[in-house]
């Protein structure tokens, strides 16, 4: 509650110019400036400061969480002409994808003080709205998600190619024409699309090299051992996850084995849909997909797969076949199985 400059919170040594730097400068602003609004009206209620955060941090979480699924629904029901976006066969393959998503292994955070669930309800609304021609909304949410986290720059990506795809490249000539004659108002709603596509790089590069954005790099650098398109790390991170998983057993092997489970669903998911022509969605999630898997140190990989959109799509898709359910079924039974194997003290005692 102290802010970013908060002494409760501890500071890391920059081991190149042995600097002080806050640890609560690894998170982005909107999260924390958000849970510090909505903290306001819940302090009434008599709990103490921690309390009330984390009251406010959780609403916002799950709010966020529920913003996502409703446009993961729409992002869905715009693959079918008008006529049949309510009718059995879009709802069918919505509500697949949402289930998919909300037993997905990671989508533990969605319900849990990290950004992840506020992040899918920004980023999935921007490209939803996006879609739908709402450019001004959308670039609110694209500049919200930019402030959330490092994933959300990449928006830019996706909205770009809905924009181009819905015949953003014609305006740019009739914009410049009516910029001729004077005419504003057409030509701001012309250039409104741009906006949206460019916000979320402006934004997080004013945000990098801001003193917060410059600490928060150095913290990810040399205290989580992160950064961008770090290739070197990253295949080192992944050999030194193996080697530990095996030394270490049980626990960390299961931890392992799902976080490299959750990378090739994603992968494949997204090439998937980029087979199938849905551009913008697959583009995206390659994009997170890479980021995440060459920033460096590999944990919680199944952390960033989980903001994925292409994997429950993918995994609505498949979901469709009678051959999937039941492989699904029986997959998640051993699984389940497995787990609680490995994980009773009576099973290794015998």
């Amino acid at each position: 509650m102290g802010g970013y400059d908060d002494p409760i919170a501890g500071t890391a040594t920059d081991p190149d110019t042995d600097n002080e730097i806050p640890r609560n400068y690894s998170f982005f602003p909107f999260y924390p400036a958000l849970i510090r609004i909505v903290a306001v009206p819940l302090s009434l209620i008599g709990l103490n400061a921690i309390a009330t955060a984390t009251l406010a941090g959780l609403i916002i979480t799950l709010l966020g969480t529920l913003a996502g699924i409703f446009a993961l629904d729409d992002l869905i029901r715009r693959r079918f002409s008008k006529i049949d976006r309510e009718g059995a066969e879009a709802t069918s393959l919505s509500t697949r994808a949402v289930t998919y998503l909300l037993i997905f292994p990671g989508a533990l955070f969605f319900a849990q003080i990290y950004t992840e669930g506020l992040f899918i309800g920004l980023a999935f609304g921007a490209m939803a709205l996006a879609m739908r021609g709402r450019w001004a909304v959308t670039t609110a949410l694209a500049t919200a998600a930019a402030l959330t986290r490092a994933h959300g720059v990449l928006l830019v990506i996706p909205l770009a190619i809905i924009w181009w795809e819905s015949g953003g490249g014609a305006t740019i000539g009739a914009a410049l024409e009516d910029l001729r004659r004077r005419r504003l108002a057409p030509t701001f709603r012309a250039v409104l699309p741009l906006l949206a596509i460019a916000l979320p790089v402006v934004v997080h590069l004013l945000w990098r090299t801001s003193a917060l954005g410059e600490g928060w790099a150095r913290l990810q650098e040399f205290y989580f051992g992160r950064g961008y398109l770090s290739i070197t790390k990253s295949i080192a991170s992944l050999v030194e996850g193996a080697a530990y998983a095996w030394e270490y057993g049980r626990e960390a092997l299961v931890t392992y084995v799902l976080d490299r489970a959750s990378f090739l669903l994603a992968l494949v998911g997204s090439l998937a849909l980029l087979r199938s022509r849905q551009i913008a969605i697959a583009a995206f999630s390659l994009a997170l997909v890479a980021a995440s898997t060459f920033s460096g140190d590999h944990q919680s990989t199944i952390r960033y797969m989980a903001i994925v959109p292409a994997l429950p799509i993918w995994l609505a898709d498949l979901g469709r076949r009678v051959w999937f359910d039941r492989i699904w079924s029986l997959g998640c039974t051993l699984l389940l199985a497995l787990l609680l194997m490995l994980f009773s003290r009576d099973f290794w005692v015998a």
